[in-house]
């Protein structure tokens, strides 16, 4: 195995047993199957035929599928996040207990609803979302909660992920108290932000927007290399963060370190797995990775280890497929194999 290959391998091994504190908005996918072979006489839509309607596949969603990918990958997540009294949040923490996640550390708030996404699908394509949420912030009793939950686990954790999906749990207030911690202890924070909220990004490890968000955020395109380029380092210095990771889908990503270092890393087409619009993986390998001893550059290599976007991409199959890649054995495996270069 080259040498590179070789050092990535053991890296991956070494994500058993980190501790990943994850902040953010917790929800529930559904997925729902049918089959649809005619058009509605009542508008030009499909009807979807669907056998059992109690048959919905659930899974953790939003900062619930990262913590999901930490367990996947051997790592200890610890969830730090708002939910409601209600039955979604009842189903969530059932799917986290699942996948050996502990859920003392969720909030329960009166009043709140836990936002469900459900999706239909038909012959491997998603036809429509149906979202049930009543986005707000959280309560000051709330934020109380949190902080005290965290600040009784900051000590113990290498690293921090805050996934922000705007649903009212990644309010400046908390960000702000819960980074003064992490900074005091020393924990890498890595920030999945929305263009909405960049002050969470302030004196973070790592930010990483995709493309698009880049885009807003900076205020101009980023489509070139001489646009990414100067947009980039101009993105990074204004928000304050230490590091910029912007990825790029089958571009690859590009990586601004703080030293004025930008690399690129290309994207590696792969056969098997498909893990197509993984930003929740992506940021668990990154935070996994740099708690195991990477440095950034050699986590944006790991956590790009994923198959271009390809015609079997599809919502039905992608969260299996991602469920098998996400396991440590097969990741290893796509280390030893791979051809293309790192």
């Amino acid at each position: 195995m080259p040498k590179e290959r070789t050092r990535l391998a053991t890296l991956v091994r070494g994500f058993r047993g980190r501790t990943i504190g994850v902040l953010g908005d917790f929800m529930l996918d559904e997925l729902l199957r049918g089959e649809a072979t005619r058009i509605s006489p009542e508008a030009p839509v499909p009807v979807v035929v669907i056998d059992d309607p109690k048959a919905a596949e659930g899974f953790p969603g939003g900062a619930g599928n990262v913590a999901a990918n930490i367990a996947a990958l051997g790592g200890r997540p610890i969830p730090f996040g708002a939910i409601g009294r209600d039955e979604s949040g009842r189903r969530l923490k059932e799917l986290l207990r699942k996948r050996r996640i502990a859920c003392a550390t969720l909030v329960a708030e009166p009043g709140r609803q836990t936002p469900r996404k459900v999706r239909i699908v038909a012959h491997q394509h998603q036809l429509l979302r149906l979202d049930f949420e009543k986005p707000a912030a959280i309560s000051s009793a709330t934020l109380r909660a949190l902080l005290r939950g965290f600040a009784r686990w900051v000590g113990r954790l290498n690293a921090l992920v805050i996934s922000d999906y705007q649903k009212g749990t990644v309010t400046t207030e908390l960000c702000r108290q819960v980074l003064t911690l992490a900074r005091q202890r020393r924990v890498a924070v890595f920030v999945d932000p929305k263009p909405e909220h960049p002050e969470i990004c302030r004196q973070a490890t790592l930010v990483t927007p995709n493309l698009r968000e880049a885009e807003l955020m900076a205020g101009a395109p980023l489509r070139d290399r001489r646009q990414l380029e100067a947009g980039g380092r101009r993105l990074l210095a204004e928000l304050g963060c230490g590091n910029l990771l912007v990825t790029r889908g089958a571009e690859g990503m590009t990586l601004f370190e703080r030293n004025g270092s930008v690399h690129e890393i290309t994207s590696v087409p792969r056969p098997v797995y498909d893990v197509t619009g993984a930003g929740d993986t992506v940021i668990a390998v990154l935070a996994l990775a740099y708690s195991a001893g990477a440095n950034l550059r050699e986590a944006a290599e790991l956590a790009n280890l994923r198959h271009r976007r390809g015609a079997s991409a599809r919502i039905a199959g992608r969260r299996r497929k991602l469920a098998r890649f996400v396991a440590s054995h097969s990741f290893r495996n796509l280390i030893r194999a791979g051809s293309g270069d790192l």
